[in-house]
């Protein structure tokens, strides 16, 4: 299983929702800035959920509003998201960065191209370090636990723009030397 099942168990744990209620959730809580999850995925997962006996379904109609299905989490469900819980935080600490993807491949670009990639990934760490510390100081009701991994975010972002600082120097005292 994976981060997506911990934090879609961990929803339907709160409360019951539907897959659309889910998704708006993990919106407003930008998890899907950290991780990959569509309202497809998570369509998918709670009927997955369903086949395993995670949780229930109920179809429920609200005055003139269309029926819509909504999942309750099973105790089956709930010691899942227990054991997931304890599997994810013995788990090795891993940080994925679409961007090393381009850094392991830049040898293969001429220098002017080089350049516009690093350029590109500096200016990406920046203006995602601006968009958190902008969400942090507007919006100070923002719970504990969201708080935290945003001050978390950020000051990994501080870590990167001074590793991208390094590698620039790095990568032109290699020019230099050719």
């Amino acid at each position: 299983m994976s981060t997506i099942d911990l934090i879609i168990l961990g929803s339907l744990y709160q409360s019951p929702k539907s897959a659309y209620d889910l998704q708006k959730q993990i919106e407003s809580r930008n998890l899907s800035r950290w991780i990959k999850i569509g309202s497809f995925t998570v369509y998918k997962k709670v009927v997955q959920y369903e086949n395993k006996g995670y949780v229930i379904s109920e179809t429920v109609k609200n005055g003139n509003m269309p029926e819509k299905t909504v999942y309750t989490i099973t105790p089956k469900g709930k010691e899942v998201f227990k054991e997931l819980m304890t599997e994810f935080s013995l788990a090795e600490t891993r940080v994925f960065l679409d961007f090393n993807a381009v850094i392991v491949n830049m040898a293969l670009l001429d220098e002017s191209s080089a350049n516009e990639c690093i350029a590109n990934i500096k200016n990406s760490i920046q203006k995602t370090k601006m968009q958190i510390m902008e969400q942090l100081t507007t919006h100070k009701d923002i719970p504990l636990f969201g708080r935290t991994i945003m001050e978390q975010q950020f000051l990994l972002l501080e870590t990167l723009e001074k590793w991208e600082e390094n590698f620039e120097k790095e990568l032109e005292k290699e020019r230099e030397e050719k």
